[in-house]
């Protein structure tokens, strides 16, 4: 006998009869569907899988059938513009599961999912935002396919909702998630630094949740967290704080300590690495080395300036709108007082050590090059080697953020 996708199912000898009247009326909602009826198929196969059990062989076609009833409905509507009249059938397709036997057929759950996700984005369509989420996470939750996340985040970022872990990680437990200790900062900012003193005080694993280093953007990367959710960690990245960037750290739990360093300064030592062969992390090629001292100070207040203050203005916007628990950190803070600092942000995070074991995890890391990263470990260098024109025009660069204070970066 075959129901509507084309699917063959077999019933016992007993049950033949009932099946076929199943069948009958299956028949008549698609017909009645097809005919473009689709508010009263949503009822009528409503009614049949009242009378059904999730073990009946074609339980999971027919609530199919009913979902491709609802979205039909449901599209009807919003064309319309009644939006409010799609609520019981939004609330039917939030609430249907595959609970018989096409559970384990990966084709059927994603064929689900993307009839739910088609609804989404109806929903988006027409500026129902916070339905357009709801049904984005309920395809993700029938089928984890990995573009359904472009859908959600623009959904999510346009209702002003707070991203969950089941919106990327289904099967994660949140009380089995990590304590992930997260370093969000400026270029040169002694973030390297900071990072080492704490994965040698905690013990927590050094993890890059990124994809790739050199010239990409240090977004964070979901198959990456997924993998090491459930670790301890200590990540230190250069991201600012775009929509879905906030949104992984609210679903993964990551309150970000935000370092910051005077801007003038921050070009200065940005030069130096540069000028130590750091360029090539940068698309000048080997250009850089060919230019005078300043034309290099006139690219990189053209082309990397504007970045610092994008991640200010980011940041701070994520404070004001209380999206999630963060800590502004300095870096003239962190080389006035090493120690202090890093007991500070310890307790940002709920963690304790003895002031002798910190200061001696900062000789330590101090006394390792390598690990120490610091440029000159000094403040002030900006304002005697840039020309007042040059800090002129980066200061300009504020103008562009009118309601932003840039006075954390010296601006």
């Amino acid at each position: 006998m075959k129901l509507f996708s084309n699917r063959q199912i077999t019933v016992s000898p007993e049950d033949h009869q009932f099946a076929l009247r199943v069948k009958q009326d299956v028949d008549l909602a698609m017909q009645t569907l097809n005919q473009g009826n689709a508010e009263l198929a949503v009822s009528m196969f409503h009614k049949i899988l009242a009378r059904l059990k999730p073990d009946f062989p074609g339980y999971d076609l027919i609530t199919h059938n009913l979902l491709i009833a609802c979205k039909q409905r449901i599209e009807q509507m919003l064309k319309t513009g009644d939006h409010a009249g799609t609520t019981p059938h939004y609330r039917t397709v939030l609430s249907l599961e595959i609970r018989g036997a096409m559970s384990q057929d990966r084709e059927f759950r994603q064929n689900f999912a993307e009839a739910i996700h088609g609804i989404g984005n109806s929903y988006f369509s027409e500026g129902q935002f916070e339905a357009a989420a709801k049904c984005f996470r309920k395809a993700i939750l029938v089928d984890a396919c990995p573009s359904y996340h472009v859908n959600l985040s623009n959904a999510l970022s346009a209702a002003g909702m707070v991203a969950r872990l089941s919106d990327f990680g289904p099967w994660l437990e949140k009380d089995k998630l990590g304590h992930h200790l997260f370093i969000t900062c400026m270029p040169k900012s002694g973030s390297t630094f900071l990072k080492n003193v704490l994965c040698d005080l905690t013990g927590y694993a050094d993890h890059y949740f990124f994809f790739a280093h050199g010239q990409n953007e240090h977004d964070l990367y979901l198959p990456v967290m997924l993998k090491f959710a459930g670790d301890n960690t200590v990540s230190q990245q250069h991201s600012r704080a775009s929509h879905a960037n906030v949104q992984l750290m609210q679903a993964f739990e990551i309150k970000p300590v935000v370092l910051v360093r005077n801007i003038f300064d921050a070009m200065m030592s940005q030069l130096d690495f540069y000028n130590q062969g750091a360029a090539f992390n940068s698309y000048h090629r080997g250009d850089f080395e060919t230019l005078d001292e300043e034309t290099k100070i006139d690219l990189l207040i053209q082309y990397v300036a504007p970045w610092y203050f994008q991640f200010l203005a980011s940041w701070q916007k994520v404070e004001e709108e209380k999206k999630l628990e963060i800590m502004w950190l300095s870096y003239e803070e962190l080389i006035a007082d090493k120690p202090r600092t890093v007991e500070n942000v310890l307790k940002f995070y709920g963690l304790k050590h003895k002031r002798a074991e910190i200061e001696n995890t900062i000789n330590s890391v101090e006394q390792d090059g390598r690990r120490n990263r610091f440029n000159r470990g000094v403040a002030g260098r900006g304002k005697t080697r840039l020309s007042q024109a040059h800090k002129d025009k980066i200061a300009e660069l504020k103008r562009f953020y009118p309601s932003v204070d840039f006075s954390r970066i010296g601006v």
